[in-house]
């Protein structure tokens, strides 16, 4: 009876040990993909920040391009206020609001993607712990009746012993 009750305190500590280990390895993957959910935050600031970096640089671009377009006209001794030559002026303005608009959705779109994949990882994580806990849960129960089979094998044998005692005492 003593081994039975050793061994069942044997198999209870382990499965509380296996399910701990399980609770804490569980707490580590969560830990760490909240940082690269992080990371992928970051990223879509990153992508948010050049957009804004190559709109500036495109800017630059365009008021050398305005610029020059003047310089040409007014030496021609055009007046770029009024008619085709402010026309042409119009025009490169749109058309440079258009790429602007165009870099702007690129980066919105990377960005996007960047948020989308941190929303990812923070689900699959979350999803991960469900399962971990589920999986703790049931070493726990594994191991709980496990320790019952061998608590009632063992009393069960205990009770036997006994009685073959008695009946070897009645001879």
């Amino acid at each position: 009876m003593i081994a039975a009750g050793v061994m069942m305190g044997m198999q209870v500590a382990n499965a509380y040990f296996a399910s701990e280990v399980t609770k804490k390895a569980s707490k580590v993957n969560r830990e760490i993909a909240e940082m690269n959910a992080q990371f992928a935050e970051l990223d879509a600031y990153d992508a948010k920040l050049e957009g804004e970096t190559q709109k500036a640089k495109y800017q630059s671009i365009v008021d050398k391009t305005l610029s020059e377009q003047q310089a040409a006209l007014t030496s021609a001794g055009v007046d770029v206020t009024f008619g085709s030559a402010a026309e042409i002026q119009k025009e490169t303005r749109f058309i440079s609001e258009l790429n602007m608009m165009e870099i702007d959705k690129r980066a919105e779109e990377q960005a996007l993607g960047y948020r989308q994949e941190a929303r990812g990882i923070r689900l699959q994580s979350f999803l991960g712990g469900i399962q971990a806990s589920n999986r703790a849960s049931s070493i726990m129960r594994q191991g709980l009746t496990s320790a019952a089979k061998t608590g009632v094998s063992g009393y069960g044998k205990w009770q036997s012993q006994r009685i073959d005692d008695m009946e070897a005492k009645d001879f």
